[in-house]
């Protein structure tokens, strides 16, 4: 099971998120073609040189959790094709996911199964406290159940937006440290939110990583709703 890559409109189901979580895609957002020398399905003319090529082509994306940025930064800078592990064995999440559907009455789906190389239960939900507002959960577990992805979205003109956040934050996973996951959230936001201002291309902008108890934490923003959109993903890092 991989990172998502990819964000549709956030006002689809968090279904369509956690699908790609197991498609082999990264943390980072899709960049295909960014700095490249070439379009895809153009032939590239006998004469090019190697030298050029090689001039235009963009650095390779890191791919080691120990590669994460320690500054906010852009999808290229965010390592791709990282593979999330169980977050605790036996911890399944429904729980918590359940109690933070209540509280913020947002409204659950039937879990669903997705079949693929990397099988996985998902389970997801959506409200909209006010028209044009979205917040959303979803959780993507093993077959046996065990968790291994928790993600929350929400507009920015969603109202208490910040304080929905600060609760996905405080996942109650054995061994978590809630208060300081929320200290670091409410820490990381005013960075996020400046590097994302000063993007010249309005491209998703990723913390730096939280590590955690065998998890890894990002906050991301992105322009996926007219008033923004912010992501908090807790994921399975174990080293093993």
């Amino acid at each position: 099971m991989h990172l998502p890559t990819h964000r549709p409109r956030y006002a689809a189901a968090v279904l369509a998120v956690a699908a790609l979580a197991l498609t082999g895609c990264s943390a980072g957002h899709a960049d295909a073609g960014a700095g490249s020398s070439a379009s895809p399905g153009t032939t590239r003319t006998a004469d090019a040189s190697p030298r050029a090529a090689t001039a235009t082509s963009p650095p390779p994306r890191p791919t080691s959790l120990d590669d994460w940025p320690t500054s906010a930064a852009p999808p290229q800078k965010i390592p791709l094709g990282t593979k999330t592990t169980v977050i605790a064995r036996g911890y399944t999440g429904q729980g918590f996911l359940d109690r933070l559907a209540a509280d913020w009455h947002l409204t659950l789906g039937k879990r669903k199964k997705l079949t693929s190389s990397d099988p996985a239960w998902v389970v997801g939900g959506e409200g909209h406290p006010t028209k044009g507002s979205e917040l959303s959960v979803g959780l993507i577990t093993t077959l046996s159940g065990d968790l291994r992805s928790f993600s929350c979205q929400a507009t920015a003109n969603a109202p208490r937006y910040e304080e929905f956040l600060r609760a996905c934050a405080g996942l109650d996973y054995p061994g978590s440290a809630p208060k300081a996951a929320a200290t670091w959230l409410t820490g990381m936001k005013p960075r996020v939110d400046k590097a994302f201002a000063e993007e010249k291309v309005k491209v998703p902008v990723t913390s730096p990583l939280l590590r955690s108890g065998g998890t890894g934490t990002y906050l991301r923003k992105g322009s996926y709703s007219p008033a923004g959109t912010y992501e908090l993903h807790v994921f399975g890092a174990a080293d093993k």
